[in-house]
């Protein structure tokens, strides 16, 4: 009997705790998923109105055997995959414009226009207004924009440059060291070589010295002349050897500086004319097709190339009233000037084919530029970095109902990848000029890896030590050859373990010492 009451407790003990943790779960579920549930029942199989623009890749608008209207590109399978997630129905109409404020008649025009009569009147206008419409402030205050679905900013356009064949690299024996230091290592032949000359005139421990005391020939006194000086520090600087050495400490001290000196500079040049001789050897020309600037600095100064934007677009209303910076100021000032206003277009079709026919600039967003340049004949290109920070997005009435419900189905996308997917489908798979992007690759890669590789000049920086040294040993032989003469003038020693070899020796009238 007690087995039964004890197995009827544990079944009401575990009915009652199941109950506590049920009605403890249900306090748990996150709010936003009862509000979406909610905001969900509002847009639920509704018939949404949504006004597009014609504007490749983002809206492409063709008819088919029946004249039926098609609708593809990036926005309409937006609108398709938000419809699959919201389980909402559509059917767009085109406008002619994006939507600017006409002071005359105070109202909004094109598809901003269409989204404020909905606000206004929800039997007329649209429920979403779907292109690459710009986010500005403006906007803002009139419509609700969701999430962007594109954050991109301007580039400038220009018509590819014809491949052209440059020299890259002419041998020449003087490559390996930069011009400064090979004047700097003539610079220390001549001063080495007038400091032996003044030494062999000076110190009397010298070949010249020693002829005045008449302890050395005519022939010896010569040795360390001016021309023969010169010709010492020449030839050991050829590593071809010398006739005779320097006989006194001061100038035996700089010869062995001026030795070490050269066998660096030697060791050095080999070493650079082997490497530039290799690098001469495998390189000889390739393809170069630079642009003739390289940012819009380059191009505000460029004589040649005239630059222009889409009148009244959202590039022209960026330079224009947005952009900071002196490069800005100017192309301000020359948009303003009836030269600049002759180089606005009034579409991009327009402003492209004006760059495949003159030297012309064309400033636009930076993802239209992309899709541009990925479209035959495959003859155009960006140049520089792009500028300013844009962002596109869908348009809704301030008082929209779904508003929040889009909202999330935007961010959704973004988070899952599908955006990074649509957008790589519609500008980046459909490109037709793959194999000319791959080419301009290659060929960046290889020249890029060329003069990385190749040998650089020796210069000043690299080579500092060795002229250091030259310049301590003359500062050091100075002060020895002014010991040398002190010594002399105090004691006149002339010790026979440095008098020359094979001479007859005679008597120094000023001391009586040999």
């Amino acid at each position: 009997m007690w087995r039964v009451v004890l197995t009827v407790a544990i079944l009401v003990t575990c009915l009652s705790s199941r109950a506590v943790a049920d009605e403890e779960y249900s306090e748990y579920v996150p709010r936003h998923h009862v509000e979406r549930r909610d905001v969900a029942a509002k847009i639920n199989n509704r018939e949404l109105r949504i006004v597009t623009i014609p504007h490749e890749p983002y809206t492409m608008v063709t008819t088919d055997e029946t004249g039926n209207i098609l609708y593809s590109g990036f926005i309409p399978e937006l609108i398709f995959q938000l419809s699959r997630r919201l389980n909402f129905k559509y059917r767009f109409y085109q406008s002619t414009a994006y939507g600017v404020f006409d002071n005359a008649t105070q109202q909004w025009t094109g598809m901003i226009g269409e989204v404020i009569k909905f606000d206004k009147d929800q039997t007329q206008g649209a429920d979403i207004a779907a292109a690459a419409i710009t986010i500005t402030s403006g906007r803002e205050k009139h419509v609700n924009f969701l999430k962007p679905f594109q954050n991109l900013g301007f580039s400038v356009v220009i018509k590819r440059p014809d491949p052209q064949v440059d020299v890259n690299y002419t041998f020449s024996i003087f490559q390996p060291f930069d011009p400064a230091l090979w004047g700097l290592i003539f610079l220390s032949v001549v001063v080495v070589g007038l400091f032996l000359w003044l030494m062999n005139m000076y110190n009397p421990y010298e070949w010249s010295g020693r002829y005045g005391l008449g302890l050395a020939d005519k022939q010896q006194s010569e040795f360390f002349n001016l021309a023969g000086s010169m010709w010492f520090v020449f030839t050991s600087l050829q590593w071809q050897g010398f006739e005779k050495a320097p006989r006194s400490i001061a100038s035996k001290f700089l010869g062995c500086v001026w030795f070490a000196f050269v066998s660096i500079v030697l060791v050095t040049y080999t070493a650079g004319i082997v490497n530039h001789l290799f690098w001469a050897s495998m390189v000889h020309k390739s393809a170069s097709t630079r642009a003739p600037f390289v940012d819009l600095a380059h191009l505000i100064t460029n004589k040649e190339y005239k630059y222009g934007v889409l009148a009244g677009g959202q590039t022209y209303k960026y330079l224009m009233e947005v952009a900071p910076g002196e490069e800005f100021d100017v192309i301000r000032r020359y948009l303003k000037s009836p030269e600049g206003q002759a180089q606005l277009v009034k579409n991009t079709s327009a402003g492209m084919e004006k760059v495949r026919k003159e030297k012309y600039a064309f400033m636009m967003e930076s993802m239209m530029a992309k899709h541009e340049m990925n479209k035959r004949p495959c003859d155009l290109t960006t140049v520089g970095e792009q500028f300013g920070n844009r962002a596109y997005g869908l348009a809704l009435p301030l008082n929209s109902t779904i508003f929040s419900e889009l909202n999330i189905g935007v961010l959704e996308m973004i988070e899952e990848g599908d955006m990074q997917e649509l957008e790589r489908k519609w500008f980046v798979d459909r490109n037709e000029c793959w194999n000319v992007t791959v080419m301009d690759r290659l060929v960046a890669d290889v020249t890029s890896m060329l003069y990385v590789n190749k040998p650089k000049s020796i210069d000043l920086n690299m080579f500092w030590g060795p002229l250091v040294l030259v310049i301590v040993g003359v500062v050091v032989s100075l002060i020895i050859a002014f010991a040398e003469m002190m010594y002399y003038r105090q004691w006149g020693r002339y010790k026979s373990s440095n008098q020359p070899q094979g001479q007859q020796l005679k008597m120094d009238p000023d001391e009586g010492n040999i």
